[in-house]
């Protein structure tokens, strides 16, 4: 081959090099993302060209004075690009909250301990990952608006970041056509969006709007709960409140009745006398009634609860007829322990100790023969409250028959608190007695020991 052959076949290949790495280039550019698709969903919309690919909304009230820039949008990956929609509120900016959808990494952020807030509506929830000041995002984040994302998010890459909206528009390979189409679709949802999650001109009056409208229950409840809190004196929250105790949900209308006090007694006592009712919401309702529930409701309510098994209702009832220190409450109590295993029977153990009567001493002792620690540990802190000198033996008895740590300290220290009750006894001065074997006596001695029968240490 002569030179020139040579040099011929260099300028080819060298010619063909940077005709593929033009190529090579082209293809990871946005393809047809052009300003004339930008333009086109922009016009439709009655958007205003401001500079670059900004553009301004028109005097329109719902989109006034939004400002919305285009950006070609690559990825890493060949055929994913499209288009950046940002759209923010220069007048009234977007409240500064962040609002991404739920991924791995809210999922890892979340088992680090960040703090997400929780609407009520546990769709939304699920989808998307919410921070930011809590009152505020809960005025603006309204059904409509919250059904407006969720669809927003099947369309679109969607995150509210830094006051600003944005939502990616993907665009799939050779299909600019359908990109424009989907750019049009998306911008009007886009800008509806950003006008909504705007700061509200009345924070208050939004939250009250939230509490009685809202579809969702848990909304209407953490709408309730924020107009309370942050505006408590607002004139909208007084009728707000009151409204509430109408509302379907039993759990709204407790927390409405609660914050009226008084006014809200009636509406308490049908929740907790309901059998039907929500049982969070009924044990809530009781604990707030204190003792404006009769002892007879009480154990009514109580009844009912244990048979068809709504346990917040249960351990309610339980505490209000402890509080009450009624002779007449010891027996139903007493039952409950006998028959009931787990956390109802300690909160029974705990409501005998309430009570301060000597008729809760025979049941609690019976209780620390029971095979059950969790039981053994509350019948020994509630003998600690209602004991009499026949309860030292059987406590020091278990103390020294089972081994774990919080058996024995709770024996320990109901020892110690029934010695202190005593009239003229100090710490560890109790025996028994050898003229009446079982009995339990004050010791002569000072050496605080416990005998047994004729082994007193003289």
């Amino acid at each position: 081959m002569t030179g020139i052959e040579v040099l011929v076949v260099a300028a080819g290949a060298a010619l063909a090099g940077m005709v593929g790495g033009i190529l090579w280039v082209a293809s990871r550019l946005p393809r047809s993302v052009a300003p004339d698709s930008w333009s086109m969903a922009a016009e439709a919309c009655h958007l205003i060209r401001g500079s670059g690919s900004t553009w301004i909304a028109g005097p329109h009230e719902s989109t006034r004075n939004l400002r919305v820039r285009f950006d070609p949008w690559p990825q890493r990956d060949d055929e994913r690009r499209g288009t950046r929609i940002v759209v923010d509120a220069p007048d009234r900016g977007i409240v500064s909250l962040s609002l991404s959808p739920e991924t791995s990494v809210t999922a890892r952020a979340k088992q680090r301990g960040a703090r997400e807030i929780e609407t009520g509506d546990d769709g939304f929830d699920d989808e998307f990952y919410v921070t930011g000041p809590s009152t505020i995002v809960r005025a603006v984040l309204s059904h409509d608006t919250r059904a407006l994302l969720r669809s927003l998010l099947v369309e679109v890459d969607l995150e509210v970041v830094g006051g600003e909206l944005r939502g990616v528009v993907i665009q799939g390979l050779n299909s600019p056509a359908r990109h424009g189409l989907l750019l049009s679709r998306t911008l009007p949802l886009l800008l509806d969006a950003a006008h909504r999650l705007r700061w509200p001109a009345d924070t208050a009056r939004q939250l009250a709007h939230n509490a009685t409208t809202d579809r969702e229950p848990g909304v209407r409840r953490e709408n309730l709960l924020a107009l309370l809190r942050e505006y408590p004196d607002a004139p909208a929250t007084r009728a707000t409140t009151r409204a509430a105790c109408s509302d379907p949900s039993d759990d709204v209308r407790t927390r409405a009745a609660i914050a009226l006090g008084d006014e809200g007694r009636s509406t308490l006592l049908e929740v907790a006398r309901r059998e039907d009712a929500d049982d969070v919401a009924a044990g809530r309702a009781i604990a707030a009634l204190h003792d404006h529930l009769t002892i007879e409701d009480a154990k009514e309510i109580l009844g009912r609860a244990l048979r068809s098994r709504r346990t917040e209702t249960a351990h309610e009832s339980l505490a209000s007829l402890g509080r009450r220190a009624d002779v007449t409450a010891v027996p139903v109590i007493a039952k409950v322990l006998a028959i009931e295993k787990g956390e109802l029977a300690v909160t029974a153990a705990r409501a005998l100790a309430e009570t301060g009567l000597p008729a809760a001493e025979a049941p609690l002792l019976a209780a620390l023969e029971r095979d059950a620690p969790g039981l053994r540990v509350a019948a020994a802190e509630a003998l600690g409250r209602v004991g009499s000198a026949a309860a030292v033996l059987p406590l020091k008895e278990i103390e020294t028959q089972y081994r774990d740590d919080a058996t024995r300290r709770a024996a320990r220290q109901a020892v110690a608190a029934i010695q202190s009750r005593l009239p003229g006894a100090s710490p560890g001065q109790l025996s028994l007695a050898p003229a009446d074997a079982g009995a339990l006596s004050l010791a002569e001695d000072e050496t605080g020991r416990l005998s047994l029968d004729g082994d007193r240490k003289r």
